[in-house]
């Protein structure tokens, strides 16, 4: 059986603090679930603007999962790890 993974691209400014509290809760989420199948990204969008762009991002923090944008912007902690559970069971 292949295991496949889960692509995490968080979108930041860094001199936005809910995007430092969110670099945070997901690295904590990431940890907490500790399944290699997770790989983490971070994502300046002032230095990537054009794929911050072409994948609709309008607001930060936000979070795209395997190339589709789907918290813009992040919610709170338990839907987001209630969402990787179900990515990961997937």
């Amino acid at each position: 059986m292949e295991f496949l993974e889960v692509q995490l691209e968080l979108f930041t400014v860094n001199i936005c603090s809910r995007c430092d509290d969110a670099r945070h809760m997901l690295s904590g989420i990431v940890a907490e679930l500790n399944d290699d199948r997770l790989e983490l990204d971070y994502i300046d969008v002032v230095e990537n603007i054009d794929h911050a762009v072409e994948m609709g991002v309008l607001a930060t923090p936000a979070l795209a999962v395997n190339g589709k944008l789907v918290f813009c912007p992040l919610p709170e902690r338990e839907q987001v790890l209630q969402f990787l559970r179900n990515e990961l069971k997937a």
